[in-house]
């Protein structure tokens, strides 16, 4: 018995920016003995050995195959790349007869409910029927999320929905008119590469937003409307969202898996930006245990239509809590995040225990300065310094990505007794990677 893993990124026709291949990769952390992975580009061999060291899956039993890239596209596993027929051959060269158990795509693509038919195996893939009439583009749209939000009655900021130059200029005054800040959110960008935040007033700083802009009055708005209009509409394809920013609220999220056989949850989580999401702690340290149970319960309730549309798979209910205490969503994405791999592999099965009572995680991107090398440079400098991952201890440092090679840079993920003891692990890791 097999399953097919597939580092796919969101369809090109949604998002026409792919995901780099190392952030691809990191769907090699669900793998288990026998497995296949099926990626758009060939991943370092020291990766592919760290990652399997950690999991206990044995490297030699698995099976990774690229597909022949689409021009011009080197990091999309698009449709037509994996039904190529010659590739559908290798697929079925590599499983070599065994019974394909499930098919596990990053993201609930309707080419992966191709795939799934071209290999004779649909039944593998769960909820084929939803993904392949293209309901992962429901799943990760913003604007689909605040119909749904408000149809089952989770808080949402106050907003809407826009489509037309008019009701967005309509939009943004009744925030800005009211002496509030609107944020504008592209529909399928994600980890708010996507937002921009237009403010009355200067000075507000971009927290989960790529940048501000002051304007005032509704000739500067409509200027704004105007000169962003292809930007926000991604060449007037796609609507987009108006919301409320709150400055000083924090953000966190709440993930599920939905099954045939109900909701299950998986992890809390605060999310910090600078001024885009780069760090995650699980379990978040900021919320009380009220907070945190209306944002389970909250986030249960968006699964439930989900579920009952045909949905299998992950979700994330993502949401901020104000200054003043209130709890807001603010998006959903149904796919593989990136925290599932943190809760679920490194908490679950790497640190084990009750980790969400004893131990922090504290997971992110390399600030800017930070450099190395090569991945095996990374593992050599963190064991020298006593930081690698320790199963005795349950501490230490987990490098969570393959090497980026457009700025040589890593994910990690601190695992610590405390925050304050993983923030004091950042500070030694500044030491090992930061420019000298």
């Amino acid at each position: 018995m097999v399953k097919i893993l597939v580092g796919n990124d969101f369809d090109e026709v949604l998002r026409t920016r792919p995901a780099s291949g190392w952030w691809n990769q990191r769907v090699t952390w669900f793998a288990e003995d026998g497995d296949l992975v099926i990626l758009p580009a060939r991943p370092e061999e020291s990766f592919l050995r760290y990652v399997t060291g950690m999991t206990g899956t044995r490297r030699s039993s698995l099976r990774v195959l690229v597909p022949p890239a689409e021009e011009g596209r080197p990091d999309t596993l698009s449709g037509s790349c994996l039904v190529d027929e010659e590739f559908l051959g290798r697929i079925r060269s590599a499983l070599a007869g065994r019974p394909v158990t499930g098919i596990v795509p990053l993201w609930p693509s309707a080419s992966i409910a191709r795939l799934a038919r071209a290999l004779g195996v649909p039944e593998a893939l769960a909820g084929r029927e939803f993904a392949e009439q293209g309901g992962g583009a429901l799943l990760n749209s913003k604007t689909a999320f605040r119909a749904i939000a408000a149809g089952v009655g989770v808080g949402l900021p106050r907003g809407r929905v826009c489509a037309d130059r008019d009701g967005t200029v309509d939009a943004v005054l009744e925030l800005v008119g009211a002496g509030h800040i609107a944020m504008l959110k592209k529909d399928y960008m994600s980890g708010g590469a996507g937002n921009e935040i237009v403010s009355p007033v200067p000075g507000v700083s971009p927290v989960g937003a790529k940048n501000v802009v002051v304007a005032a009055d509704e000739a500067a708005v409509v200027r704004y409307v105007e000169g962003r209009w292809d930007w926000l509409t991604d060449g007037g394809r796609h609507q987009f969202v108006v919301e409320r920013y709150h400055p000083g609220s924090v953000a966190c999220f709440a993930e599920f898996l939905i099954t045939d056989d109900g909701i299950e949850f998986g992890a809390h989580g605060e999310m910090l930006s600078e001024p885009v999401t780069t760090k995650q702690i699980i379990p978040p340290p900021a919320f009380s245990g009220q907070v945190l149970d209306d944002l389970t319960d909250q986030g249960r309730r968006l699964c439930e239509p989900l579920r009952a549309m045909g949905y299998r798979g992950r979700l994330s209910a993502d949401a901020i809590v104000t200054p003043d205490g209130e709890l807001l969503f603010t998006e959903y994405n149904g796919r593989i995040t990136g925290s599932t791999h943190v809760y679920s592999v490194f908490g679950e099965k790497i640190v084990g225990g009750d980790f969400m009572k004893d131990r922090v995680l504290f997971e992110g991107f390399w600030p800017k300065g930070w450099s190395v090398p090569s991945f095996d440079e990374a593992v050599r400098r963190l064991t020298e310094a006593g930081l690698v991952y320790d199963r005795g201890s349950r501490t230490g440092v987990i490098i969570s990505s393959a090497f980026d090679r457009r700025d040589d840079t890593l994910l990690h993920c601190v695992v610590a007794e405390s925050l304050s003891e993983a923030r004091t692990v950042e500070e030694r890791l500044a030491g090992l990677f930061a420019a000298r």
